[in-house]
């Protein structure tokens, strides 16, 4: 849902999401737009399940982030992956609040209020910004589609296996671990 029609920058955007009345409220800037995270069951629980896959595979690595972990990518793009994973490598110094650049990899589940358009011009703005793969799951569908820099679209259903490439050497997830049974 967006919020207000202006473009906004990372300044103004920023104080708008620590006025008191947006204290318990999430929110992303999507090219100038404040867009705010509409929160919902299903989605949430398969983002988590999602992390806990990531986190036990990434402890010594790289850091794992939840919905409310901010990348800042742009002076018009902030956004809050349902997970976000970034190296060591790329993250030597976990910072105090945001993170001043694009996770490797970032993980968007659809939820009621997405479109999948939406979603897919998110993912091309990830790579944009330095992501090097995006997940994008389709609970509905039970399927998930793969981004990576100048290749072509990964389309994954329940039968198939996800895996990390370079970002994650030797990780893999079966498509169908991640969906509530």
């Amino acid at each position: 849902m967006v919020v207000q029609q202006k473009r906004y920058t990372l300044a103004e955007y920023q104080a708008f999401a620590e006025l008191p009345e947006n204290k318990n409220r999430l929110f992303e800037l999507i090219d100038g737009e404040i867009v705010e995270k509409v929160a919902s069951f299903t989605p949430s629980k398969i983002a988590m399940r999602i992390g806990r896959f990531f986190g036990n595979f990434t402890d010594d690595i790289g850091y794992v982030t939840g919905a409310d972990g901010t990348y800042v990518l742009s002076e018009t793009h902030s956004f809050m992956p349902d997970v976000g994973y970034i190296s060591k490598a790329s993250l030597p110094q976990e910072p105090e609040r945001e993170v001043y650049g694009a996770p490797d990899l970032a993980v968007e589940v659809k939820s009621p209020t997405d479109s999948k358009r939406e979603l897919r011009l998110k993912a091309e703005d990830y790579l944009r910004f330095g992501a090097k793969m995006v997940w994008l799951v389709f609970p509905e569908e039970r399927r998930v589609e793969v981004y990576e820099l100048d290749q072509d679209v990964l389309e994954l259903g329940i039968d198939d296996t996800l895996d990390g490439g370079d970002v994650l050497p030797g990780f893999s997830l079966r498509v169908s671990e991640i969906f509530p049974a």
